[in-house]
């Protein structure tokens, strides 16, 4: 015998009450990979999952989607946890998704390198972004908490490699929820606020990924990116790597580390001043001694020059006295030879230059007086 017909309506609200009422439905795992990913401006995220044969409509709320750690995308296999619902006035079950994790990985690990892999493909972690330190700081910032080690140990470093340089600390909270974005607006702040700052060093003491979790964060990212002033990211402890790390300028392996890095060693800069002066000293010492054999090197150059130059004018000089001296008319007048000189004491060198007059005859040992009367 058929059954009495009822409406789509009572059938809906009764498969609802079966779903909702059975023990498996109401607390169910379920593994898949995400597909018709979609978030909705109320925050709420709706999805499906499938295998190779089926398809499942999931509804995340937007309380629950605040929580992730990271983006969901399309084609991650996910394992959610939740309960069956009907929807009643569609007519279609769906998931309603209380938890969400990655299957395989736990949720930090994914989290990071999804992070990761973002910020890398926008640019944040390029070297060319990334800012020199100040060789000389005169003021460093420290964002950290005031209660933890880390600060303690910061400014003991500081301190003992240099006690020039001056040191602010700000206060932030660094782990828990909220904690990113109390670092970010507190960097902010320092930008705009604190221009004497030349260097702030970011970070905290070790602990577990939790708890260094904050750092990972893409809000702390971006104001780490943003900043106009050198940060050096301190998270942790050596093994310890965070997304900070990666995007400020320069990365330290632990708080300490950060503090030898950011200030020089006084001592160190005495040392090596010392040894400069010292190094400057021999370099001009042997510069002076090279310079003086140079000297007398030239003036020695200068002195043979000037001895060959004078021994060269003699030598000219003793030739010409014997030219001269082998060229001298009055050895020739010696000889019995005589010279005719008109009155103006030129020489006569033929009888047609004469005419009557006074000459003077010219012998080696004086000279007459005549007239010529006749030629």
């Amino acid at each position: 015998m058929a059954l009495r017909p009822i409406s789509v309506t009572q059938l809906n609200d009764y498969i609802a009450r079966v779903f909702e009422s059975d023990v498996l439905l109401m607390d169910i795992a379920v593994t898949g990979e995400i597909t018709n990913l979609k978030h909705h401006s109320s925050g709420h995220v709706y999805f499906s999952i499938t295998d190779e044969n089926s398809k499942i409509n999931c509804f995340l709320p937007a309380s629950y989607a605040a929580s992730l750690r990271y983006e969901l995308s399309d084609g991650l296999n996910v394992i959610i946890t939740g309960r069956v619902s009907v929807y009643r006035k569609g007519g279609y079950y769906s998931i309603f998704v209380r938890s969400l994790t990655v299957s395989g990985e736990g949720d930090l690990a994914v989290a990071f390198e999804l992070m990761k892999e973002k910020l890398s493909k926008e640019g944040l972690f390029s070297p060319d972004h990334k800012k020199e330190l100040p060789a000389f700081p005169r003021r460093v910032g420290i964002l950290t908490s005031d209660t933890g080690a880390a600060v303690k140990d910061i400014i003991k470093i500081i301190r003992q490699r240099n006690e020039l340089v001056d040191i602010d600390v700000f206060p932030v909270k660094v782990q828990g929820e909220g904690a990113a974005q109390n670092i970010a607006s507190t960097l902010d702040m320092v930008n705009e606020t604190r221009k004497d700052i030349d260097v702030l060093i970011v970070g905290r003491g070790g602990g577990s990924r939790e708890d260094l979790w904050a750092f990972n964060e893409e809000v702390l990212a971006r104001a780490i990116y943003r900043s106009e002033i050198p940060v050096i990211s301190a998270v942790g402890h050596e093994i310890d790597f965070s997304i900070s790390d990666l995007v400020a300028d320069r990365r330290a392996e632990t708080p300490t580390a950060a503090a030898e890095m950011a200030v020089p060693d006084i001592t160190e800069i005495l040392r090596y001043i010392n040894d400069r002066k010292d190094d400057l000293k021999k370099e001009l010492s042997s510069k002076l001694r090279y310079d003086q054999l140079r000297a007398e090197n030239s003036l020695k150059s200068l002195q043979e020059g000037m001895i060959r130059f004078t021994d060269d004018r003699l030598a000219l000089i003793e030739r010409l006295k014997i030219v001269l001296e082998e060229n001298d008319p009055r050895k020739i007048l010696i000889k019995g030879y005589t010279v005719i000189q008109d009155q103006q004491g030129n020489t006569v060198g033929s009888k047609d230059e004469l005419t009557d007059g006074e000459y003077d005859i010219v012998f080696s040992d004086g000279k007459i007086r005549v007239r010529i009367s006749n030629v």
